[in-house]
């Protein structure tokens, strides 16, 4: 059976599911109603049938949604495989179906169903490829005898050539009064946007092209998103934030079914740090 789903605070109890036989079920819930909070151990994977709802994430004594799950969407199937609880509360708004399928249900579905199994290797190998970024740039910083020689294997994809004019300009107040109001040309790609490290908090491993000065409490992450160039395209990658990043209303991010999304020719608006976060931009592709 599905574990018991928990409500947010005030919210009635999700319906309980149907089950289908073996280990997959059908949950069913109205709007308002929760299908796992955070941190809830990650039992099961979701499959959104019909319906849509948001995701959310409790930051000291704010809730802030981070974007929305719809129908034929994976939500929480990245806790399933690593195994640690949901970093965010899913909450239905509208009516939804879900099928819940449970951890090594999922593992087999995995291996039967090749175009599943190819998103989660892509998205997984983004994040190892943070990783590697990050261990590359720290390294380079050593000041070790082959750091310059390991400096310019980094800096040589950061060529746009070929690809087109970019800019980045802040579209709302808050963001013009923390990075100006003219629009910031993009000479080099990959480009990274993030924010300066707290008081307390040690600087990004890789140190953001654009810092911001916010001050707490944050919406941005310290090495929150970056542009980047692959085949022709130019990617916008969160970079595994704590709010995600939504680029033209489709939210990415540790709590979405992708990291990536490619833009296109003319404006593409990007959101940093969830639904109404004042770190509103246009990428302006020409």
């Amino acid at each position: 059976m599905a574990s018991k789903t928990k409500p947010v605070v005030g919210q009635p109890e999700a319906s309980s599911g149907k089950n289908l036989g073996g280990v997959a079920m059908l949950k069913h819930l109205d709007p308002d109603e929760v299908l796992f909070r955070q941190g809830d151990p990650s039992d099961f994977a979701f499959l959104v049938l019909s319906g849509s709802a948001d995701v959310l994430r409790e930051a000291g004594e704010d809730t802030i949604v981070l974007g929305s799950v719809h129908a034929g969407e994976f939500v929480g199937e990245m806790g399933v495989l690593e195994g640690r609880p949901r970093s965010a509360t899913v909450r239905a708004t509208s009516s939804l179906e879900a099928e819940l399928i449970e951890r090594q249900a999922f593992l087999e579905r995995v291996s039967s169903e090749p175009e599943l199994a190819r998103k989660l290797l892509v998205r997984m190998s983004a994040r190892l490829r943070d990783v590697d970024d990050m261990l590359a740039y720290l390294y380079a910083g050593k000041g070790t005898e082959d750091a310059e020689d390991r400096r310019d294997l980094i800096e040589a994809p950061r060529s746009i050539e070929a690809l087109p004019s970019i800019t980045l300009a802040a579209t709302t107040y808050g963001a013009k009064f923390f990075v100006g109001s003219e629009p910031i040309p993009i000479a080099h790609l990959p480009f990274t946007v993030g924010r300066q490290p707290g008081e307390h908090e040690t600087a990004a491993a890789i140190a953001p092209d654009l810092a911001v000065p916010e001050p707490a409490p944050y919406r941005l992450s310290r090495a929150h998103f970056t542009l980047m160039g692959r085949e022709g395209e130019v990617l916008v990658r969160d970079l595994n934030s704590a709010l995600g990043t939504i680029v033209n209303d489709r939210p990415l991010g540790r709590d979405f079914p992708s990291d990536s999304a490619p833009l296109h020719k003319g404006d593409n608006t990007l959101v940093a740090g969830g639904r109404g976060s004042p770190f509103a931009f246009v990428v302006t592709l020409s």
